[in-house]
């Protein structure tokens, strides 16, 4: 094993600080596994945090002395896998925006072909590094066109997911109609990016010198900083998306009917307040007690809902619909409003006043269809 392929593949993070931000990240996937998980995009955000966790623990030393000694895998293997995990992650950051711009459920074949192509990539990768593997050091030690496509493929996945990342929150930074706070997040989510763009974009610069035998202070900072710009981004991320684990944590422990309530609504309350922040009213979510929370996340989604009513067809706003037809009622008029269709004249109908009907189209919320519905 080579010195350059512990310094690449290990990281350089000391324990006093690695551990604690690894156990913090490990803490907010399970609050947000046990807690925050109904709607798709939270889901894709607490598998975002695996893979980042994955990718951490692998580059730990002691998790590598583990795996070298319990395992046919070679401190290559490992840097290979530590490489797959982080592009996973990549993977999972475009389905957070594609779920933070859909109101729609995104289909499972979408999720699936997403991580699939990263599978794909990861073999490529693996059959690139094989020489390297195979003598026990680093990748960027072949000083061949195999480091610099290795890199590319690498170093590619998180600068293109973090500008996706980008056009989302430039595109709430400048829509007159979000919150401030809604701003605020999307600022701190855009620097938080730019800084792991840029920790994969110096890694593949770093490749491309080491490849041209170029040896100098950009090449040895860059190859014995492991982490040091990864982990303490991926924490700053991970404490931002744990602020709705405490709202959870609120509301479970209560247990009395508005807070049971305000736990129905919330998935569809927080859909429906991205795609119409009009309706919403910034403090709603920070209410003190659980009775004002879910008579403002009532108002707020028979407000959404009404505003949508001139989207919806005559059979769409019928009486006798069930809850999952609603639900598919809501999420085709909001796709006819962005799409600028024409308003029709319309009357309220009764269902819109009931307030069982609404949570009951709460309720099914989570299970409206991801494609197209006539209803």
């Amino acid at each position: 094993m080579s010195a350059l392929l512990h310094q690449e593949a290990t990281s350089a993070l000391p324990e006093w600080a690695s551990i604690p931000m690894m156990g913090f990240l490990a803490l907010v996937i399970v609050a947000r596994a046990l807690f925050v998980y109904e709607r798709q995009l939270d889901q894709q955000i607490t598998w975002l945090l695996v893979w980042w966790l994955g990718a951490s623990l692998l580059r730990d030393g002691a998790v590598q002395t583990i795996l070298l000694g319990v395992t046919p895998l070679t401190l290559s293997d490992i840097r290979l896998l530590t490489h797959g995990f982080a592009m996973l992650g990549a993977a999972a950051i475009f389905l957070i925006v594609l779920a933070y711009r859909k109101v729609r459920k995104i289909p499972r074949r979408t999720i699936i072909g997403c991580y699939a192509l990263i599978v794909g990539w990861m073999l490529v990768m693996a059959w690139i590094s094989a020489p390297a593997r195979s003598m026990g050091v680093a990748i960027e030690e072949l000083r061949s066109v195999r480091t610099v496509t290795y890199m590319a493929i690498y170093a590619a996945q998180m600068p293109l997911a973090v500008a996706a990342v980008a056009y989302a929150c430039l595109r709430i930074l400048r829509d007159g109609e979000q919150n401030r706070s809604t701003r605020l997040w999307a600022g701190l989510i855009l620097c938080t990016g730019g800084v792991s763009a840029f920790d994969h974009l110096t890694r593949f610069a770093n490749a491309v010198l080491m490849s041209a035998e170029v040896t100098n202070g950009f090449t040895d900072w860059r190859s014995q900083s492991n982490d040091v710009l990864f982990l303490p981004t991926a924490c700053v991320l991970a404490a931002v998306v744990a602020a709705p684990v405490f709202a959870a944590v609120r509301a479970k422990l209560r247990n009395d009917p508005s807070s049971v309530a305000v736990l129905t609504l919330t998935p569809m309350w927080q859909d429906l307040s991205t795609a119409l922040p009009a309706m919403s009213i910034e403090s709603t979510g920070l209410l003190p007690n659980s009775v004002d929370r879910e008579h403002r996340m009532r108002i707020e989604c028979e407000d959404a809902v009404f505003t949508l009513l001139p989207y919806m067809t005559e059979q769409e706003r019928r009486d006798d619909a069930t809850p999952t037809q609603r639900c598919a009622a809501i999420v085709n008029a909001l796709e006819r409003r962005r799409a600028g269709a024409a308003e029709s004249r319309v009357a309220t109908p009764r269902w819109l006043a009931d307030e069982d009907e609404l949570l009951r189209i709460a309720q099914a919320w989570t299970k409206r269809p991801a494609e197209a519905v006539s209803v």
